[in-house]
């Protein structure tokens, strides 16, 4: 057939050649799709072309005004990628978020982890990122960055890039208040301990304790879902299948709620106060142990009070557990510039823009495990010691269905404090309720 050795040899090289470019190519990603996210990292930056919109609530005032900083820098490296960046608002953020994701107008959406396990699951609105984070140029980028484990769905699904996490829910204390009380130094190592101190407090006008009342509005869930794990109840149970809320130990915790309203009378009246309105009662000095988040500090530094505080983790009486938000950035299926949103996800969650960002808001902690030398929080030390909370954190049930079922609580729960109804009735008709709506 070949007239002499070295025909031959050209003619198998070419074989070779041919075979090779037959079957390479991008891998597939769950549905076949090609993953154009791997297959085309070898761009430059300069040939990447797209518009991005970016929605995410805000962690302050200038929220607008810090990621525009970050776009104008993006640009230098990827000049024809337009990104623009808008704000949803938190109370109203389960509609918007929804109708940002039906309407494929947005690329890049973050979410907060209680309302990401609500879109984050196989044939959900969310892009698939595992092909996206396994590009072999971004490992150390992807080593870098921490809590793959929340940011992957019970089912598999990784819908994130995980960017922030936060405590939703601690004790902010009043430190002269304690002492003034001769509180001892270790309040806030059991319910009961903490009871006392709250009692010693109440006086003249002051209250020992008070949490967040009044609905959603008011986040008050964050304070009632974080008793409800450190009680190891949950509003499912392990394997998904019926109402996981059905234990004495949440009776226990609920009705010490309960009585520390009703009958020890150490907190606010039920509902008197917004959220704002007890930050203004602790800033004034009228509150001894606060239920809040990081933030706090913010309104404390633009009004100094005249006193020390802290933050201190809350106990349980089966786990001491606190109730930790991670936020994800994501890109929707509908996005027509997933390769686009991706490189911004990618320059977002670099060190030196997440936490210059962050160090500019008051009180969210990075998702990293090296911050490049960047100190965090370098001027405020209650928020540089509230990174040691990390070690409390757990994060809300991965369902669908949770924030449903979190908002069919937070009504009966308010029944409870005002005296309506029993913890045990709670959890009863909640129980009855969750049952009758799994899917």
């Amino acid at each position: 057939m070949f007239k002499n050795r070295f025909t031959m040899i050209v003619f198998c090289v070419l074989l070779i050649a041919v075979f090779a470019i037959s079957f390479s190519g991008g891998k597939k990603k769950k549905g076949g799709e090609e993953d154009a996210a791997v297959g085309e990292t070898s761009k430059r930056p300069e040939d990447m072309k797209g518009t991005v919109l970016m929605y995410k609530g805000p962690f302050g005032p200038n929220e607008v005004e810090l990621h525009n900083k970050i776009i104008v820098e993006f640009n230098k490296i990827y000049p024809n990628i337009k990104v623009t960046f808008e704000t949803f608002d938190w109370p109203t953020m389960e509609a918007q978020l929804t109708a940002a994701l039906a309407g494929g107008t947005h690329d890049v959406i973050y979410f907060p982890e209680h309302m990401y396990s609500k879109f984050c699951y196989q044939g959900g609105p969310l892009e698939e990122l595992s092909s996206y984070v396994t590009d072999p140029t971004w490992q150390e980028e992807r080593k870098n960055v921490a809590f793959w484990d929340a940011a992957t769905a019970p089912d598999g699904y990784l819908g994130g890039v995980p960017n922030v996490w936060i405590p939703e829910s601690h004790f902010v204390a009043n430190l002269d208040m304690l002492k003034e009380a001769g509180v001892p130094d270790d309040w806030y190592t059991s319910m009961d301990k903490v009871r006392d101190a709250a009692i010693k407090m109440t006086k003249d006008g002051k209250y020992g304790f008070a949490f967040r009342t009044g609905g959603m509005i008011n986040f008050s869930h964050f304070d009632w879902y974080g008793y409800m794990l450190r009680s190891g109840a949950d509003f499912l149970n392990e394997d998904f299948t019926a109402s996981g809320m059905n234990k004495p130990e949440l009776v226990e915790t609920f009705q010490w709620l309960v009585d520390l309203q009703n009958k020890d009378k150490v907190t606010p009246d039920f509902g008197a106060y917004t959220w704002d309105g007890l930050r203004g009662l602790f800033q004034a000095g009228r509150i001894g142990i606060l239920h809040d988040e990081p933030p706090i500090t913010g309104p404390l530094k633009s009004n100094p009070p005249d006193f020390e505080y802290k933050f201190f983790p809350i106990p349980g009486n089966v786990k001491d557990v606190l109730l930790t938000f991670r936020g994800f950035y994501s890109i929707p299926k509908t996005s027509k510039n997933k390769e686009a949103a991706w490189e911004v996800i990618k320059f977002w969650t670099l060190p030196e823009n997440e936490v210059t960002y962050l160090n500019s808001t008051a009180g969210l902690y990075p998702a990293l495990h090296d911050t490049h030398g960047i100190e965090i929080f370098p001027d405020d030390k209650v928020l540089r010691d509230g990174m040691d909370l990390l070690k409390y954190a757990q994060g809300p049930q991965f369902h669908p269905q949770a924030v449903e079922f979190q908002n069919l609580v937070s009504p009966l729960f308010d029944e409870m404090m005002q005296g309506k109804i029993t913890p045990q009735e709670l959890i009863d008709k909640a129980s009855e309720q969750i049952n009758s709506r799994l899917k």
